[in-house]
């Protein structure tokens, strides 16, 4: 056969042997897909937390960049030293194992390469030759679709280490408690060594055998110049007192809630600072000491860096493993009642609005909106006094006042776009008492608003998370409230001189520069403190998982001194001038007694913000002229007023719900003499407001002809009495405030009240009989 011929042959057979393969290769295409343990890094890459995987190993992902030159010299060296030259087979070991085995019938070792090692431990089967020829196939579509490389990265993420630990990742970390580039010479020896007896060469158990078996490839390194000899040397003269090793268990709520929030990614780099977390986990330990004396139990902090927002701590319970006191809730993600945390933002949006600057007057008095009559926290009413005070002293009715003039609907969208996604939710079932804490939010959720307010204003979602070159995820900001409303929210909270600075810091001693709000839950099951200045907002709720209120349980007394404490701790040098007024921000003189732009009356004035062209500029009315007669013991208006014989006398203009408070208070107030009692006229202005009853309700009665419904209202100041009808038939006169008695008699009630001046309202209820 001449040569050409053969030659010919000798194409179309490797022609033949490509087509071949390559048919294969799409038939039986190499899956690589390892599922690996996810591991969760703090922001320096100190891993947090590692989960097992699905089938119970140990088994990490180890990149490109972590497997240092030492390690790739190491492992090729021993397992592969052609690994760089040849296709995935080496003919020549095979050839050599197939003599040995089938001629002289002798077992020997060397054949498999590195990558017929990963084909094996993709696809573990038993040891026959047609597994054999399987695994060199897989070797060939290895070699032919991932570099030289990236098959030594899924050698080294698969090899056995014994037990269930699997790669030099895991092993290094459960072994060194380190990272695979920061193995020691003598460490990725010992750790090259061990896949080849993995029962017999135990870390921890057989360390001297260990030992001596690294020192031998260590002695084989020199022989073949493959590190330098110094580094040899140090490496046989390292000992080994390593042993097994937890894996790390740090920030389990923390770590979880990442697991679960990034599920299948095999590391995920978050911005949580390691001092940080060390330093409020301490703190957290040491305060709830005290607290467990006093039947609380548990706690949950997190801490926002307010120029990039990420999460620097979180800590979800003060001991995830107390079960008795269900340590591994996540109180963080939890949603809970959050009491009057929510009224800074409220009150910020009703400044974006007009309705408010920090000197505006609002009355604190009882009020019925549609039958709900919010109370105060200490029960009682403060009359008139400014929004700025209101804020400080947290005072419910004035905050659910202004919702109610804000729109629940508007507040709830402008805590939607903040990120609050439980209001969101629950908003077709929520009204006044939202703000009240009628609702349910989280502690990461609460936090993030505040870090708006510190942000001028601006949110932007928390940054849970970074990629690998460590550059946190840019997110799409939302200005939630104007630059100036922030200011003016953040200097009212500021302030030390309020109700809930906690009494062990009365002298103001220690008390970081922050703007803080408190927020206590009803039946004193939640107590909240969320405060921020430049660069950290941190967000405290103390309580029990379980629900069980606590007498002594408040957001100004239990959360706030923790608060202080996590402050003075992570940013001891923080700066004590730090919210700077905006341009958009005012000054102007307003009327003391209103808030409003002082009018030719106002004789006392003080220094207000304003946001021009937003804040509300009608003058003040605090005081009105009325026409009396001579002996000023009756009013006039300007259809009865005699033609002489008058004169105009000035008095406060005084509401009607603050009137109605006055009367029931017994408060002194200059009153306006009754009006004319011959004038015919009908009055424009406010109608009495029914107070006892609501409009389309339904009321129970159990028992007919014996309880009784009660008639009260609300009128303008210059209203004596007020007439009661009940499905239009005169009932009964009372004063302004007075409460009166009927026994309803049919199911469907229409009830009237007129004032004496002509005005009359109209409601009408339902009535069960049971």
């Amino acid at each position: 056969m001449s040569w050409r011929n053969i030659g010919r042959r000798t194409g179309i057979s490797v022609v033949a042997a490509a087509i071949i393969f390559i048919v294969l290769d799409i038939t039986f295409p190499v899956h690589t897909d390892i599922e690996y343990g996810q591991l969760i890094y703090a922001e320096d890459s100190t891993v947090l937390h590692a989960f097992l995987t699905s089938d119970e190993q140990w088994r990490m992902k180890a990149n490109l960049g972590e497997i240092t030159p030492e390690l790739k010299k190491a492992i090729v060296f021993k397992e592969d030293k052609y690994f760089y030259s040849h296709p995935g087979i080496n003919v020549l070991s095979v050839l050599r194992a197939v003599y040995f085995n089938a001629i002289k019938q002798q077992r020997t070792s060397g054949a498999s390469t590195i990558t017929m090692q990963v084909a094996r431990m993709l696809e573990p089967k038993r040891r026959t030759y047609f597994n054999k020829l399987w695994e060199m196939f897989r070797a060939l579509q290895l070699e032919l679709h991932y570099s030289k490389d990236e098959v030594l990265q899924m050698y080294l993420n698969l090899v056995p280490y014994g037990s269930n630990i699997q790669g030099v990742k895991a092993a290094a970390l459960l072994y060194f408690d380190k990272l695979p580039e920061q193995l020691s010479l003598a460490e990725i020896t010992a750790l090259s060594i061990i896949p080849n007896r993995p029962n017999s060469l135990v870390i921890g158990k057989n360390n001297d055998l260990i030992v001596e078996q690294r020192n031998k490839w260590l002695r084989r390194f020199e022989e073949n110049e493959v590190f330098p000899e110094q580094d040899i040397k140090d490496a046989i003269n390292e000992t080994l007192n390593a042993t097994r090793l937890d894996a790390p268990k740090s920030t389990p709520q923390f770590a979880w809630r990442m697991h679960n929030q990034y599920p299948g990614l095999p590391e995920v780099y978050t911005a949580l600072n390691v001092s940080t977390q060390r330093e409020a986990e301490d703190v957290v330990q040491e305060y709830m000491r005290g607290l467990r004396l006093k039947g609380i139990h548990n706690s949950a902090v997190i801490i926002i860096d307010n120029k990039t927002e990420e999460v620097k701590g979180y800590i979800g319970s003060p001991d995830f493993f107390d079960k008795e006191h269900n340590g591994q809730v996540d109180g963080v993600a939890s949603a809970r009642s959050p009491g009057s945390t929510l009224k800074p933002l409220l009150y910020a949006v009703c400044a974006d609005k007009g309705i408010i600057t920090p000197k505006t007057i609002i009355a604190d008095v009882p009020i019925n909106m549609d039958g709900y009559m919010p109370e105060n926290y200490d029960l009682e009413f403060h009359g008139n006094l400014t929004t700025e005070d209101a804020l400080k002293r947290s005072l419910n009715i004035p905050a659910v006042k202004l919702l109610n003039e804000a729109g629940t609907e508007v507040f709830i969208k402008a805590l939607s776009l903040g990120g609050v996604s439980t209001v969101w939710d629950e908003r077709k079932n929520l009204g006044l008492s939202l703000i009240l804490g009628g609702c349910t939010i989280r502690l990461d959720e609460l936090a993030t608003l505040y870090s708006a307010l510190a942000n001028k204003g601006v949110y932007r979602p928390l940054q849970w998370s970074k990629d690998t070159s460590g550059t946190v995820i840019a997110t799409q900001p939302v200005s939630l409230v104007s630059e100036a409303a922030a200011y003016m929210i953040t200097g009212i909270i500021t302030d030390l001189y309020r109700p809930d600075l906690p009494n062990l810091f009365e002298n103001a001693k220690g008390v970081p520069a922050i703007a803080w709000k408190t927020g206590t839950s009803y039946g004193r099951k939640d107590a909240w403190s969320i405060g921020y200045n430049k660069d950290y907002t941190i967000g405290v709720w103390v309580g029990n998982f379980d629900g069980t209120g606590v007498a002594e349980l408040n957001g100004a007394g239990i959360a706030t001194p923790l608060l202080f404490r996590l402050f003075n701790t992570i940013d001891k040098s923080a700066i004590k001038e730090w919210n700077k007024q905006p341009a958009e921000v005012g000054f102007r003189y307003v009327c003391k007694e209103t808030g409003k732009v002082p009018n030719d009356y106002c004789s006392e004035t003080i220094m207000d913000y304003f946001i021009p062209g937003i804040s509300d500029n009608h003058r003040c009315d605090h005081i009105k002229k009325v026409r009396l007669s001579a002996d000023e013991k009756i009013s006039y208006c300007t259809s009865c007023m005699p033609l002489t014989g008058y004169k105009f006398k000035s008095f406060p203009n005084v509401s009607a719900e603050l009137t109605a408070y006055y009367e029931q208070q017994h408060i002194p107030y200059t009153k306006v003499p009754p009006h004319n009692p011959s004038c015919a006229r009908v009055f424009e202005g406010v109608a009495p407001y029914i107070t006892s009853l609501t409009d389309n309700s339904t009321y129970i009665i159990t028992d007919k002809g014996k309880q009784q419904l009660q008639l009260q209202c609300t009128a303008a100041n210059d209203v004596k009495t007020v007439y009661w009808y009940i499905n239009d038939k005169y009932y009964t006169s009372t004063a302004v405030g007075e409460r009166a008695l009927f026994y309803p008699e049919s199911k469907d009630i229409k009830i009237s009240c007129a004032d004496d001046k002509g005005r009359n309202v109209d409601i009408r209820i339902k009535v069960e009989f049971i």
